[in-house]
């Protein structure tokens, strides 16, 4: 049995009222005047609409059925029984009956009809909210990027992972694709020949991300097409290879520093006994030798070739970075002594060097060599502060790694030197070898670990070193 509302209930009791109301009124005056009669009795179409329009056709065949007892039992029967023969007004009121079950029905019947079709409404507009909503889902749900586009190339849609990557929100829809990628030109001809040709493409470009820097994505497109499988725009799938391409860069900056290495400590043999004996006879000849101007030039001679050795020293260290004395150590305690000893000479260059750390862990590690690892850093650092500043170095666990990060405020890396910081021989400075970094480069990567390097010109460099937990 169906429960009422209480909307329902309320309506119900309004009608009930307006009929014993009515009621009342017609038979009240029955005696009296015939036109304000007959005015009353028109009156009880009002319950009988209102309650189609509330109740559909079982409220309007109902309620006519109601008013049609309530009107005609005390009129027509009477008069049908007393009577041999039947007259007008019994034929009018008994029209008066028919008119008022005609008109319930009918209007119950539209009211009924308009209600079903709303229904179906309804139900057509929830399966197409709930298709929609289950499309979004799938679109967000995607890990790659997923925009359309329209025939100008404006965005119409972007998953949730474009926005999140690309740092977009729905102001863009509308927009053009040059908000998004560095080198437009060539995105824009692309997909016009999406459009054009009908064809798919993929390409490797550069987007604008979140945080204002550039990212290596890959690109593809494909024609979108309509339900009269007319192309009607271009769906892009941009797929981040940033990590891909920093993993790809570490692999070859590996295998690249492996082969010098090893060419290196060839050479560097070879050349050191030379070398050596020139530096040995020089300092045989100089004892006798008076003449100042031969003098002066065999000591510049030895001058070099030491000169020359400190850099074939550097190149046997870092064709071998001799990881070999491995211990349990704590990294905390290691920074500090790090710390220690270049403190003084970053007050030489005006740096001040805060260090903060809310953890500590003891990793298998050569102290030593890590130690030269993060003195070469730190000494960039601070070079690279010629007008001082301060170098900020943090200790964090990052899953199973060790993080030690060094940030300084100096003068930044241009983004073209960046993959070549770690080349040997690579240096941007008039004094130095290029080397220190390579030798940090090599020993991080005999530890089992990696260099993650960012920077920003005029504001500073940030170098990461990940350790591994556990070798």
């Amino acid at each position: 049995m169906k429960r009422f509302s209480k909307k329902e209930i309320i309506d119900i009791i309004f009608i009930s009222i307006s009929i014993v109301i009515i009621t009342m009124l017609h038979y009240s005056i029955i005696p009296a005047r015939w036109d304000i009669h007959d005015f009353h009795r028109r009156l009880f179409y009002i319950p009988i609409i209102i309650s189609s329009f509330k109740f559909r056709l079982k409220g309007g065949l109902f309620t006519s059925i109601i008013v049609s007892i309530l009107y005609g039992t005390p009129l027509i029967f009477p008069e049908i029984l007393s009577l041999q023969k039947i007259n007008m007004s019994i034929l009018n009121h008994f029209l008066e009956i028919v008119m008022f079950i005609f008109i319930g029905t009918v209007t119950g019947f539209l009211v009924e009809a308009d209600f079903k079709k709303k229904k179906i409404l309804e139900m057509q507009i929830r399966k197409l909210t709930d298709l929609e909503n289950f499309t979004q889902n799938i679109l967000d749900s995607i890990t790659n990027v997923l925009i359309a586009v329209d025939k100008d190339l404006k965005i119409q849609l972007i998953n949730k992972e474009g926005k999140k990557l690309l740092g977009l929100d729905e102001t863009c829809i509308g927009k053009g694709l040059d908000i998004l990628f560095v080198e437009y030109d060539k995105i824009e001809k692309t997909l016009k020949d999406v459009l054009t040709f009908n064809k798919k493409v993929n390409i490797v470009t550069k987007c604008n991300s979140k945080d204002k820097t550039n990212i290596y994505v890959k690109l593809f497109a494909y024609p979108l097409h309509n339900i009269l499988n007319r192309i009607e725009g271009v769906v892009i799938v941009l797929e981040d290879i940033s990590q891909i391409r920093k993993l790809e860069n570490q692999v070859r900056r590996a295998e690249k520093l492996s082969a010098v290495g090893q060419l290196a400590s060839g050479i560097a043999h070879e050349i050191r006994n030379p070398l050596g004996i020139i530096k040995t006879i020089s300092q045989t000849v100089v004892k006798d030798i008076e003449n100042a101007e031969i003098k002066e030039g065999l000591e510049i001679i030895v001058h070099e070739v030491d000169r020359a050795n400190m850099v074939i020293k550097g190149l046997l260290d870092f064709a071998k970075p001799n990881v070999n004395q491995i211990k349990t150590q704590s990294i905390d305690k290691l920074i500090k002594e790090v710390i220690m000893l270049t403190k003084k000479y970053a007050q030489q260059h005006g740096v001040k060097i805060i260090y903060t750390s809310k953890v500590d862990i003891k990793i298998l590690i050569d102290a030593e060599k890590i130690k030269q690892a993060f003195i070469n850093i730190i000494f960039n650092s601070v070079q690279a502060m010629p007008e001082g500043g301060c170098l900020n170095i943090s200790l964090n666990i990052k899953d199973n790694w060790v993080k030690v990060s060094f940030e300084d405020n100096g003068t930044g890396i241009q983004r073209n030197e960046l993959e070549k910081i770690f080349e040997p021989f690579y240096t941007t400075k008039d004094t130095g070898t290029g080397l220190g970094l390579s030798i940090t480069h090599r020993i991080i990567d005999e530890h089992g670990g990696y260099i993650e390097v960012s920077s920003k010109p005029g504001i500073g460099t940030k170098f990461d070193i990940f350790l591994p937990t556990k070798l």
